[in-house]
Order: structure tokens, then sequence, then C-alpha cells
């Protein structure tokens, strides 16, 4: 599984400092306009392992990488914990680049005129504890997606997968923002966690974590199981 998690992270080297300033200059360019720091987080924590989940999975396919992958020394069980586990790298990394990029804009903000920037972007005024939670809840959000979609490439492959996935995400996230919009069961949710202390509100970030990488762990067994099955 080692060899696996080092091939998907080597291959995506050569593209990995490109996106890293991409994301660099978006998040920039969001925090502005929108004058707050959580988008511009937001956006850097999501792009690198979004990016990386097509782009790793649409190289398999490319000049039959995927076959050939299978006449080395690795099994199939290998290859699809080694792209979780690269995966959750991946996810690791750029929770961390986006609360330093995220910190960085805050201080230089802080340290400029107070006519010449919006005052959501200021360190000051955003509160590191706020950066470090929009990293966390954008970062839980990619994993859970990654734990929805990731089964359909290894069985399908990112091709086919395509057709299927994004429906799956729609009716997935249609159904939360039903539930947490103007209902009984979204009021009682609001106002559970508007009653949270300090302390409660960490813990209740703590266990939706845990949940979602329960998740993504048994997402990992059910899409080995069927790359195990899968036609190449």
């Amino acid at each position: 599984m080692r060899a696996m998690i080092f091939s998907d992270l080597i291959t995506s080297k050569n593209s990995a400092l490109a996106l890293l300033g991409t994301t660099m200059l978006i998040a920039i360019f969001i925090a502005i306009p929108t004058g707050t720091l959580y988008g511009a987080i937001g956006a850097c924590a999501a792009m690198v392992p979004f990016m990386y989940l097509f782009s790793i999975s649409a190289y398999d396919e490319q000049n039959g990488w995927e076959r050939y992958r299978l006449t080395l020394p690795i099994s199939r069980r290998q290859v699809a914990y080694g792209r979780y586990a690269s995966m959750l790298v991946v996810c690791v990394c750029s929770l961390v680049l986006a609360i330093v990029l995220g910190l960085a804009i805050g201080l230089v903000c802080d340290m400029l005129p107070a006519e010449t920037v919006p005052e959501g972007v200021r360190l000051s005024n955003a509160g590191v504890g706020e950066v470090v939670g929009t990293a966390l809840l954008t970062q839980t959000v990619i994993l859970f997606v990654a734990t929805l979609v990731l089964p359909f490439i290894l069985r399908y492959g990112m091709t086919k997968a395509t057709r299927i996935a994004p429906m799956l995400l729609i009716f997935v996230f249609a159904g939360v923002c039903v539930l947490a919009g103007n209902t009984p069961v979204g009021a009682q949710i609001e106002s559970f966690v508007a009653g949270l202390g300090a302390g409660e509100m960490a813990a209740l970030v703590v266990g939706v974590i845990a949940v979602v990488l329960a998740l993504y762990l048994l997402s990992s067994l059910v899409a080995a199981r069927l790359y195990e099955h899968r036609e190449l």
C-alpha cells in the first residue's frame, strides 16, 4: 500500500506547484472582494484535494496505466487502500495550507491601514479559532464527498463514475439542505447548536470529524471489495 501512496503522490507532484500558486491567488482574490477570510480559507481547503481526487483518478485511465499497474506486485486491495490513504494525506496537507494561508493573509491585512482592506479580512476580527474551524469544516465536507465518490470511481472508472457520482452528490446535499432549511428539524438543529458553549461546540466538531473518518474507513472497505471484482 505504501508503494501505491508514493505512486499517487509522485504522479501528482508535477502539477502540485502550479495548483499551489493558483490556490494562493484564488484565496487572495476571494478574500478582498468578499471582505472575509472565511471564503478564502474554504476555497483553499477545498480546491487542492478536490482537484487531486479527480485528476489522479483520470490519470488511471490514461495510457493503460490502470491495467499495467496490476502487473506489478501490488494487490487490488492495496491499490484501493492506497488511493484512500493518499487522498487523506492530501486533505491533511491542504488543511495545514489553508490555515497557514488564512493566518498569513489576516496578519498582513492587520498591518495595513484601516481604510485599505475590509475589516473582515483582518485576523484580529476574523479570529484564529474561526480560521481553523472553517478549514476543518471545509476539509470534513471534502472528505465526505470522497467517501461517497471513491467507491464509484474504483468500481466503474473515472469516465463512467462521472455519470453516477454527481447525481448521488446532488441528492445527498439536496436532502441536507431540505433537512437544515425552514423545517422543524432544521430549527431544532439550529437551536441546539446555538445553545452550545465553546467546549461543547469543540466536542461536537470532533465528533463530526470522527464520524466522517469512520465513514471514510467503511467506504474504503467497500471500495476495495468492489475493485477486486472489477473487470479491466
